[in-house]
């Protein structure tokens, strides 16, 4: 069983990597959140997601999926999404079938492209990716859309045209979790996400369903929001942040994170 949290920036991941992470994944929502401070609509350019994976990638030696999205076009368009992301060492991709502008998986409102274009898309990333250690996965979110049996149907397509792992976005019940599990090739990713469609089964519970990659993608994110939430109104509230001491990283934790304590003494071994 592979737990991989989201992150959404160079600090984010720098955290991930710091508790032992071995694989992050740069989540769109997040990204979307944090750059721009808008929600998951579809507002991303790929330049902007292909930029914050490089960041990360400079930041951290631990392995980057990237939430690719619809692959911002068609085939043509994955092809360079997917050799920018080898060329910089990042290990995956995930791309999905929606019709764009897209939206997050677990908001209404959603529509998908033909099964058959998505494939396409699937092939044209397997051949950007040519030898290298490059994982794809072929995400649907058809069964909003189309009812779960769609969305199986599909993901087995995406499987045919190379997909390396498979991803039903969204199920509702476990009932739809145990189908997934049942009926389509492994591995298998799922997302869990607090307040999302998806009930928060254990990592025991979803293993034995099948599944080899459970994502936490917006976990980080939203504990990042309410800490920044609580410090700001404290701030506001009684202009002193003495009652958040114990609550938040000091001066010296901080650096110790960041790596200002390398960084100064590089410095100074250039001014000697």
């Amino acid at each position: 069983m592979m737990v991989v949290p989201g992150v959404y920036d160079a600090l984010s991941a720098r955290i991930a990597a710091r508790a032992g992470f071995p694989a992050v994944v740069l989540t769109g929502y997040g990204l979307s959140a944090a750059h721009l401070g808008e929600p998951d609509f579809g507002l991303l350019t790929a330049a902007e997601v292909l930029d914050a994976a490089r960041r990360i990638r400079a930041a951290v030696d631990v392995g980057l999926i990237v939430d690719g999205d619809t692959g911002y076009g068609g085939p043509l368009n994955v092809q360079r999404l997917v050799g920018e992301l080898v060329r910089m060492g990042a290990r995956g991709v995930i791309l999905e079938d929606q019709r764009w502008p897209k939206r997050c998986g677990h908001m209404r409102g959603k529509e998908v492209i033909e099964a058959e274009e998505h494939a396409a898309k699937i092939r044209a990333a397997v051949d950007a990716r040519g030898d290298a250690p490059f994982v794809i996965t072929g995400r649907t979110d058809a069964l909003e859309t189309h009812g779960l049996d769609e969305a199986i149907r599909r993901a087995k397509l995406y499987k045919e045209a190379g997909a390396t792992i498979l991803f039903v976005e969204g199920p509702r019940t476990r009932d739809e979790i145990e189908r997934i599990g049942k009926e389509l090739p492994p591995p298998l990713a799922i997302n869990l996400i607090e307040g999302g469609r998806t009930p928060l089964l254990t990592l025991e519970q979803l293993q034995e369903l099948g599944f080899f990659s459970v994502g936490f993608v917006l976990t980080g994110l939203y504990a990042a929001a309410r800490a920044l939430d609580d410090a700001y109104r404290e701030i506001r509230r009684s202009a002193s942040s003495a009652a958040l001491a114990g609550r938040s990283m000091d001066f010296e934790e901080f650096n110790t994170l960041i790596g200002a304590d390398t960084r100064i003494a590089e410095d100074e071994r250039y001014r000697s």
